[in-house]
Parts: structure tokens; sequence; C-alpha cells
């Protein structure tokens, strides 16, 4: 892909100020995009045009978007939420699929060349088949996925009736230098750094990871115009257990810490296998995936 392309065109992205944003809006900028970032936390990216804004507010996206009159827009801006419990569903709604809906609606009289959605591999949750397809059934395993899912069921009939574009990838585990708390590889890294115990469940469970790096690069080739209309899994295509990687870790970091197995539960209706098929994204936009290990 010629990535002259994005020179000079203007690039919105939602939760721009996120660990995954953050390092879009970077790249962007360095291929020569005008790029603004709405979010609702500023930080200091003195060469990029931050707006402080509220997925949730309409008339406010609609403004700032009509202002702008972008070529791209990549939404990020989510509420993550691995609470299997439906207590706290509208909160998550509210940004994961009206949020959305509030973006594709402000979008209506906006020209834009693509809107690019990123999803969750968890839609695929109560699934069967391994590895995932893009073309499987998906049934959300959470109410986290299953707002993922009805924003992408969104982003469907709405493109269809107004004759846009859009691409939704469907991203799996990954990691990279600075991502913050609360994620299992960010919070394992900085207590192995530390030499200090981890406590986690036995580890049994496989999931699918890929350096951040890889994430990036996807999202990127995602505005290649063969890219619009389609849905393409974001992973490396094979499973490792949480134990094996947790010890992978730490023999990378040289670490003292001692990793307690066992010492937590695992979650109610834990999903013990979480890999994806990445032939379609592969063949279709020329991406490769990086791991964590070779």
């Amino acid at each position: 892909m010629d990535l002259k392309n994005l020179k000079d065109k203007k690039i919105i992205v939602t939760g721009g100020q996120g660990f995954l944003g953050y390092l879009l809006l970077e790249k962007l900028y360095l291929l020569g995009a005008q790029v603004f970032s709405f979010d609702i936390t500023l930080q200091e990216q003195n060469h990029i045009k931050h707006i402080d804004i509220d997925i949730t507010n309409f008339d406010n996206l609609k403004e700032e978007i009509n202002k702008i009159q972008p070529n791209f827009i990549f939404h990020l801006a989510a509420k993550l939420d691995r609470n299997r419990d439906f207590d706290n569903i509208n909160n998550i709604s509210a940004v994961n699929y009206s949020g959305t809906l509030n973006l594709l609606r402000a979008l209506k009289d906006v020209s834009f060349t693509n809107f690019i959605f990123t999803s969750t591999s968890e839609v695929y949750g109560l699934s069967t088949s391994e590895p995932y397809l893009e073309t499987d059934e998906v049934i959300a395993a959470s109410p986290y996925s299953l707002s993922k899912l009805n924003a992408e069921n969104a982003i469907k009939t709405y493109s269809k009736i107004y004759n846009k574009n859009y691409t939704i990838l469907r991203l799996f585990n990954f990691y990279g230098e600075g991502m913050p708390k609360g994620f299992f590889i960010s919070d394992l890294v900085e207590k192995l750094k530390n030499n200090e115990g981890f406590d986690m469940t036995l580890g049994e469970q496989k999931r699918d990871f890929l350096a951040v790096e890889s994430v990036i690069n996807a999202l990127i080739l995602s505005t290649q115009n063969v890219a619009q209309g389609n849905t393409y899994n974001v992973c490396s295509g094979k499973g490792v257990k949480i134990r094996d990687l947790a010890k992978k870790f730490k023999l990378n970091l040289k670490s003292n810490s001692v990793i307690n197995f066992g010492k937590l539960p695992y979650r109610k209706n834990e999903i013990w296998e979480m890999i994806g098929d990445n032939n379609k994204i592969k063949k279709e936009l020329g991406w490769t995936p990086k791991e964590l290990f070779k």
C-alpha cells in the first residue's frame, strides 16, 4: 500500500488519549495526516489537535465534525468492562453502542472515505468453532462484547442505508510498552519488574496475543479501498496458555518474582480458547502479524 494517500487527509481518532489511540495518532501524524483526537481527557501532544468531547453528546459531536469534515474516522473510544454481570449494561451501552450511533448520525452529511471501528474478539465468546473466522456465528459473552456486537450491526445498517463505507477490526489480545494498568500482561510485567509476587488463576486458558505494533499497522492498512465493507480478525492465529505466557515474560525479564498459579479463581463462564484466523486480513490487506515472542 502507498501510505502517501494519507498525507494531508483529515483524520479523527475517537479515544485518542487511550493507549492504542495515542500510538495511532503518532503514526498518522508521521504519515503526514491532519489528525484530530476526540477524547474526554487531554494529554500533551503539541503537534496534534485535541478536542475535549464526550461521544454521548450528539450536538457537540456534530458541531466538531462539521468543522473538520474528516476523510477518515477511527472509532476507538469505548468503555471497557470485563464483568459478566448485566447490572452495568446501561452504562456500557451508553458509550459503546449509543455513542457509536451518535458518531454515525453526526457523520451523515459528511463525504468521508472510510469509518474504521475497533471491535473485540469477545464477540465470538460463546461460539464453538476454533479458530474463529469472520464468517462464524457470533454470540457475545458479556455485556461489553454485546455492546460491541450491537455497534458492529449499527455500523453495517447505517452504512447500507446511507451508502457509506466502513471497516470493522476485531482485535484480539495485544501488548506493548506503556500499556496502562488493569490488563493481564501490564499488571504481570509491573510485578515482575519489581520482583513482587503475582497472583493469577491456574492459567489453562488459551489466548491469541500480538505486539501492539501489528494492531497499529492493521488500522493503517484499513484505509485501503479494498478494506471497505469488510470485517477482519486482527490476531496472531496462534494460541498460548496464559500460564506459559506468564513464564515467558518472567524468563525474558529475568525476574525473581513468584507467580502464584491457582491463587485466583477462574471467572464465571470462562472462555477456555480464544484464537482467531488471520488469513483474510493477510491476504486482502497485506498485513503481517508480529507476535510477542518468537
